[in-house]
This record gives C-alpha cells, sequence and structure tokens, in this order.
C-alpha cells in the first residue's frame, strides 16, 4: 500500500508543477462559476411565481364570487394569481394562443342557481400548454372548489327535505338560507394551502451562483481525472515508466498506484473547488458535513473510473487529451452542469440519468436545498459507486488486455 500511496503522491507532484493544469483544472472552473452565476441571476431570482389568468364570469352569482373574491382573491393567492376580467371566449382563446395567460376560467351563465337548484352545471378551463404546471394549479383549485360545492349541495339537499318533511323549516326559507350555508366552503384553507406547497416547491430552485458551483465543479472532475490519467501516457513518452517497472515495484502495485493518482488529483480540484466558493462566493453546500464527504469521494470515484476506461481505450495523450474535454463538455450540459436539470424536457431528463454529473448534481442538491443528509443521497451515492464500478471494472481489464498492465 505505502508503494501505491507513493506513485499516486508523484502523479498529483507532476500534475502540480504544470501551470497550464492549474488554470485548466481550478482557476478555470472558479471563473465561469462567477460568470454563469453572475449572469444567470437575475433569470432564476428576478421573477415571481405568479400565474395570470382570464376569467369570463357569465353567472355573476353567489357561487362565482366565492371562487373569485374569496378563493383566488384570498390573502395567500392573491399576489400570486393575477386575474384579466374579459368579455368574451374567444378573448380567452387569443390570450391563450398568444402565451400570454397559463388559463382560461370560463363560468357559465346561471352557474349559482343551478348549484342551488340542483340542476347540472360547470366551469370551463381553457390551458395553455406551453404553461402545463401554472395552468394545472389553476385546474385542481377550480376542481376542488367545485367538489366541495357539490358534496355540500347534496348534504343539504338531503338535509332539507329531512326538515321541511318533519315541518322543522318554512320552504319559503330555503331560498334564502342555501346561498349562506354553501358559502362556508370547509375546505377553503386547505385548497390555499395546496396552492401555497406549488408556489414553495418553485421557489426553492436553487441560486445561480450556487447551481453552477456544483454544475461546474462536477463537470471539471472529469477534467482533473483526464489530467491524472494522461500522467500514464506521459510516463510512457518520458520513460520514466520504464524505471518504475524495473523497480521492485509490482505491476500491480503500479497501476493501484497510477489509479490512486487519478483519484487524487481530482479529489483535491474538487476539494478546492468547495473551499474557494464556500469562502469567496458565499456558496452553502449544506448543513451535513459528513453528507458533503460522502457526495465528494463517491462522485470522484465514478469520474476517475470513467477516465480509467477512457484510457484504456485510447493509444496516446493526445487522443485522452482530446477526447475527455470533449466528453466532459457533454457529459456536462446532458447531465445538467451548464442548465438546470428540472428545466429539462422529459426525453432529456431520461437521458441525462445515464451520466454521473446529474447523479452527483442531484446529490448536492440535496444537501443544499432539501436539508438531506447522509439517508437523503443513498440512492445517488449508490449509483455512482456502481457506475464507479462498472466504470473500473471495465477500465483495468482493458489495461490488462493490453499486455503490459499499465502499458
Amino acid at each position: 500500500m505505502i508503494k501505491v500511496f507513493l506513485i499516486g503522491i508523484k502523479d498529483v507532484k507532476i500534475r502540480a508543477r504544470d501551470p497550464s493544469s492549474f488554470i485548466i483544472l481550478l482557476v478555470m472552473p472558479l471563473i465561469l462559476i462567477l460568470v454563469l452565476g453572475m449572469v444567470f441571476q437575475p433569470l432564476w431570482t428576478s421573477t415571481p411565481f405568479t400565474i395570470d389568468i382570464a376569467v369570463l364570469d357569465e353567472d355573476n352569482g353567489e357561487f362565482s364570487k366565492i371562487l373569485l373574491d374569496e378563493v383566488f382573491g384570498s390573502e395567500q393567492l392573491k399576489d400570486m394569481v393575477k386575474i384579466k376580467y374579459v368579455e368574451s371566449k374567444e378573448e380567452i382563446i387569443n390570450e391563450v394562443n398568444k402565451g400570454k395567460i397559463a388559463a382560461g376560467v370560463i363560468i357559465g351563465k346561471e352557474f349559482s342557481q343551478a348549484i342551488m337548484t340542483g340542476e347540472d352545471t360547470r366551469i370551463k378551463i381553457l390551458a395553455d400548454p406551453e404553461q402545463t404546471i401554472k395552468a394545472g394549479v389553476i385546474k385542481n383549485i377550480v376542481e376542488a372548489f367545485t367538489l366541495e360545492v357539490l358534496k355540500r349541495r347534496i348534504i343539504l339537499g338531503t338535509s332539507m327535505g329531512i326538515l321541511v318533511a318533519k315541518n322543522l323549516i318554512n320552504p319559503a326559507e330555503i331560498q334564502q338560507l342555501i346561498p349562506v350555508w354553501l358559502s362556508e366552503i370547509e375546505n377553503m384553507e386547505e385548497l390555499i394551502r395546496m396552492d401555497k406547497k406549488t408556489e414553495k416547491r418553485m421557489d426553492k430552485n436553487p441560486l445561480a451562483m450556487e447551481y453552477y458551483a456544483v454544475g461546474m465543479g462536477v463537470m471539471y472532475i472529469l477534467f482533473a481525472t483526464n489530467a491524472g490519467a494522461e500522467t500514464i501516457f506521459q510516463e510512457r513518452r518520458n520513460k520514466t515508466l520504464e524505471r518504475i517497472k524495473v523497480a521492485p515495484v509490482s505491476e500491480r502495485e503500479i497501476l493501484g498506484g497510477k489509479l490512486f493518482g487519478i483519484f487524487l488529483i481530482a479529489l483535491l480540484q474538487f476539494v478546492m473547488i468547495v473551499f474557494f466558493t464556500r469562502i469567496f462566493y458565499r456558496v452553502n453546500w449544506g448543513d451535513s458535513i459528513l453528507g458533503i464527504i460522502i457526495m465528494i469521494f463517491s462522485s470522484v470515484l465514478a469520474f476517475s473510473g470513467l477516465s480509467t476506461l477512457l484510457a484504456s481505450l485510447t493509444k496516446s495523450e493526445e487522443q485522452i487529451g482530446n477526447i475527455g474535454p470533449a466528453l466532459a463538455m457533454i457529459f456536462g450540459f446532458m447531465g445538467g452542469g451548464m442548465w438546470p436539470a428540472f428545466a429539462f424536457p422529459d426525453w432529456l431528463n431520461m437521458v441525462s440519468k445515464f451520466t454521473p454529473n446529474r447523479w452527483a448534481i442531484d446529490g448536492f442538491l440535496k444537501l443544499m436545498y432539501q436539508e438531506g443528509g447522509v439517508v437523503s443521497i443513498l440512492p445517488e451515492v449508490l449509483v455512482l459507486l456502481g457506475m464507479a464500478t462498472v466504470f473500473f471494472s471495465l477500465g483495468i481489464f482493458r489495461l490488462r488486455m493490453k499486455g503490459v498492465k499499465v502499458d
């Protein structure tokens, strides 16, 4: 183990003497984090979560007023749901087609009267298919409201029949009492609480600086591991590998030392990124120190394995120097490092889960924004360790198939 450790340390020292490596592995990601964080910050935080809707109220009755004034106009929702009153259905369709509103709500004529008399009635919603989340919120609120009203109508209808049959109430008073009783919608607060959760979930998106600290930090792990893998070819070119092989060191120890060097270079780089972004950019990486350490180690292991596999598939320092950065950029984009994964279309969201970047980013974001601990990141850690096992196994097998273990 001592020999493996010494070979790994030697590779780190060699890489540390190269000024270009220092710039690429530490300075560049820190600059990118700063630039992307500052440029995209307004897009992430300046616009509050609001839902623009158009309402055509052909009823103007008791229950349409309850929906518009007491539900949408409540203290909890009035700043989020912005209502525009229109005069026709065509105007709603036009607003939806232009993307100016998330949904249009049409309350038909005699809606309130139909409720009180037990007749069929409904509220129509026209939704913008490109604003499915916002339109879905409005749909859920309206559905819950109408279901509650209908439930109350059934209960009251039954009760009225019993009271009238037993002469406990004057039938002439029923029309005056029904609006009062039905207006006491028992689940009004539940409707509002449901919508507040949607608003909170949207507001919990990470700040741009913090997201890109994770995204760029993870993406540059692959740059670092590729730099470590290049030392295998550099030592062959400089003939230092031959001198190591004639020393009293087994080829297993040489291979172990080279892999440890790849891991160590990436580990030191990522730790420095976490340290610098925490001190100078005020990035909050989470409260679970153990969780952060586990995520760092599992992420670095996965990318070290990937670079080992890449080194086994290439034939020269130039090849890994060209293919490695291109692969890092592709994985960085697909994994959510350059643009947030929660904004991906469904197909890209699925594809991104085949990259270690996505699992590493998701794990770190759990620690940062969901107050997660070790237990919460276990799925991400297990996937990353599984990827590391597969990558290392294939890479080591390929290196040994070359006939000289590390040659």
